[in-house]
C-alpha cells in the first residue's frame, strides 16, 4: 500500500484539538490497514524527534527563534523531512490550512506527489478567515489554490466558505470527522463511575472542550443555575481548559452554583465523564464537527447542542439529540429540567445517538471514504 504523511502544526501527546486529534485517529487506523504512515508535526520539549507509536512514525523536525522564524524553520524541517521521506510515500495529507499545508504544497510540485488539505474550522475563527487576514495567509490560500489536488470539508457551508475563498468545486470533498465507536463502550456500570466521581446520586450534566467565547459557556451557567430551581437534583462537570476560565469561575460563584458543579480542568482521558454522565451540553455559537459530540454520542448520551457547524447534521437535524438555540437562556434551561427529570427520554436520546454514530461516523466508514479518495488521487480519476 502506498504510503500517506500527515503534516499537522501540533500532535498528540501535546494537549490539542479536534482537527489534531482526528489526524491521530485518522493515522492509527491507516497504520491497522497496513499502510505505511508518518505525521510530521512540530518539536516539542521532552517528546523525541523520531517516534513510532500505534504504528505511526513521528518526526519531530528541529527548529529555532521565536514567532515567524520559528514557523520558517519548521516549514524548512518539514520540507526536508519530506525529501529525506520521497520514495516512501505518495500522498501528503495536511490538517489546516497553516505551515505544514503550505510546505506539503511546495514539496508535492517539487517531487510529484498528490496533496490533500483537510479544514477543520469554518467561520470567523476558522482556517480561511484567519488566513485572509494577513498578506501572509493570503498568499497560502493562493497557492493551496493553485497546487492542492483535493480539499476535504466537514460539512456544507465549510464547503461553500471554501468556494467563495476561491477553491473549484470539483476539488473539494465532504468526509465528515470519525470516531472508534469501541473505544467508547464501557465495561463499568454508570452507577459505578459516578460513585468514583463522588456524585452517585446526581443527575450529571457534561461539558468537555476548550474554555473560549464562541463555546458560549456563560449562557449554559445561566441556564444550570436557573434549572436548579425546578430540578435540584442536577450536577454540572466542566470538563477542559482556556482563556474564559477565570470569568467563568465568577460568574459560577455570582450565581451561587459553586456547590452543584465543578471545573474539572483539562482531563487525558475524558471517558470516565462520559460514563458517568447522563447529559452531554455543546452550546457553541460555532462549530465544525464536533470530536466531543461524537464522543458523548458513541457512550450512549442524551445529547443538547445548538444547529452550529455540523451539529445539526450529527445530530440528525433533532432525531438523536435535542437542538436549541445558541444565546437562549429560557430554551437551555427549559431543557435541562425536561431532560435531567427524565430517565427514560434519557435513554431513547442515548440509544439513537450512539445508533446513528455506528451507521455514519464510526471510523470503519470514515476511514474508509480517506482510503478511496487517495485512491482516486493517485490513479487520477479525481
Amino acid at each position: 500500500m502506498d504510503g500517506v504523511v500527515m503534516l499537522v502544526n501540533e500532535f498528540p501527546p501535546l494537549p490539542v484539538g479536534g482537527a489534531e486529534r482526528q489526524a491521530e485517529r485518522l493515522a492509527i487506523y491507516l497504520a491497522s490497514r497496513g499502510r505505511p504512515v508518518w505525521v510530521i508535526t512540530r518539536r516539542a520539549s521532552g517528546l523525541p524527534t523520531h517516534e513510532t507509536k500505534d504504528g505511526v512514525t513521528i518526526i519531530r523536525p528541529a527548529t529555532f527563534g521565536l514567532s515567524k522564524l520559528k514557523t520558517i524553520t519548521f516549514v524548512l524541517g518539514t520540507m526536508f523531512s519530506l525529501w529525506k521521506l520521497r520514495h516512501q510515500y505518495k500522498i501528503l495529507h495536511a490538517h489546516m490550512l497553516f505551515g505544514p499545508a503550505f510546505a506539503g504544497a511546495w514539496m508535492r510540485r517539487l517531487l510529484n506527489k498528490r496533496i490533500l488539505v483537510k479544514l477543520g474550522s469554518s467561520g470567523e475563527t476558522g482556517e480561511i478567515c484567519t488566513s485572509q487576514r494577513t498578506a501572509r495567509g493570503r498568499w497560502r490560500l493562493s497557492l493551496l489554490q493553485n497546487w492542492a489536488d483535493a480539499m476535504v470539508t466537514l460539512d456544507d457551508g465549510m464547503k461553500q466558505e471554501a468556494i467563495a475563498a476561491g477553491f473549484t468545486a470539483e476539488r473539494i470533498h465532504s468526509i465528515p470527522n470519525g470516531i472508534d465507536l469501541q473505544s467508547f463502550t464501557s465495561t463499568a456500570s454508570q452507577s459505578d463511575t459516578k460513585s468514583a466521581l463522588g456524585l452517585p446520586d446526581k443527575t450529571i450534566i457534561l461539558f468537555v472542550g476548550r474554555l473560549v467565547k464562541e463555546k458560549s459557556l456563560p449562557t449554559l451557567l445561566s441556564a444550570f443555575a436557573a434549572a436548579l430551581s425546578e430540578y435540584p437534583n442536577l450536577h454540572l462537570e466542566i470538563v477542559g481548559d482556556g482563556v474564559e476560565r477565570e470569568s467563568l469561575e465568577t460568574q459560577a460563584t455570582e450565581l451561587d452554583i459553586r456547590e452543584n458543579m465543578r471545573f474539572a480542568g483539562r482531563q487525558p482521558d475524558v471517558r470516565s465523564y462520559l460514563h458517568a454522565a447522563d447529559i452531554f451540553v455543546l452550546p457553541s455559537i460555532t462549530e465544525g464537527i464536533s470530536n466531543a459530540l461524537l464522543e458523548a454520542m458513541s457512550a450512549g448520551l442524551a445529547c443538547l447542542a445548538t444547529p452550529v457547524g455540523g451539529n445539526a447534521e450529527v445530530l440528525g437535524q433533532g432525531s438523536c439529540g435535542i437542538l436549541l438555540p445558541t444565546e437562549n437562556v429560557e430554551a437551555w434551561k427549559q431543557a435541562l429540567v425536561q431532560v435531567g427529570s427524565d430517565a427514560a427520554l434519557r435513554h431513547q436520546l442515548g440509544e439513537a445517538a450512539r445508533q446513528r454514530i455506528q451507521e455514519n461516523y464510526d471510523f470503519s466508514i470514515i476511514g474508509t471514504h480517506y482510503e478511496t479518495l487517495y485512491t482516486d488521487l493517485l490513479d487520477g480519476s479525481r
